[in-house]
């Protein structure tokens, strides 16, 4: 399925801008009380140089990248079971645009990152899950490939995102509110 890649990146920008991180930690290193992250944000074996970010409103995010051929069955069922023994749900569709059905439903999509040269094409999976306090987690992965095919897709980034219930909450208030001023008024 090809898709625009700012229908892929669009929710998870929107997340992230304006608000930078208070700190980051490198995985591995022992943290205190105050530096504890969300076991929401799990780490697949072998993966490479985890960095963990905290931002000022309560969201934690790791990035990562690790070695899996395409399409990662082996990262995306080991974080589907961690995450489900901690009681998590996936989400049929985004939760921030619910108009779009998630990586759970539609599987891999495609597009071409012409922000890059030369342009890239890009194999991307993003799925949104929901815990019983409403907290929300979001997942990105993503394989780039030069010649636009699966073969020999093998180096995955995934990004992991955390979302307290009432951020989630407010953040989705204002993008159901900002496609609004965007309607024309009848």
């Amino acid at each position: 399925m090809c898709v625009v890649a700012t229908c892929l990146a669009g929710p998870l920008l929107f997340i992230l801008r304006n608000r930078a991180p208070v700190q980051s930690s490198d995985f591995g290193q022992r943290a205190n009380d105050e530096e504890k992250y969300s076991a929401s944000l799990v780490v697949a074996p072998l993966a490479k140089s985890p960095k963990y970010l905290k931002y000022q409103d309560g969201r934690q995010q790791v990035i990562y990248s690790t070695e899996s051929e395409y399409p990662a069955e082996d990262v995306l069922s080991f974080i589907s079971a961690e995450l489900k023994k901690r009681g998590w749900k996936p989400l049929p569709q985004d939760f921030f645009n619910p108009d779009i059905p998630s990586s759970h439903q539609r599987g891999w999509t495609f597009f071409e990152d012409h922000t890059q040269k030369p342009w890239t094409g890009v194999y991307a999976w993003n799925a949104d899950l929901e815990n019983g306090s409403h907290d929300i987690v979001v997942y990105a992965l993503r394989y780039e490939s030069p010649d636009n095919s699966t073969r020999n897709l093998k180096n995955l980034k995934v990004i992991a995102l955390f979302i307290p219930a009432d951020i989630a909450s407010k953040m989705k208030r204002d993008a159901v509110s900002s496609k609004g001023e965007g309607s024309p008024k009848l």
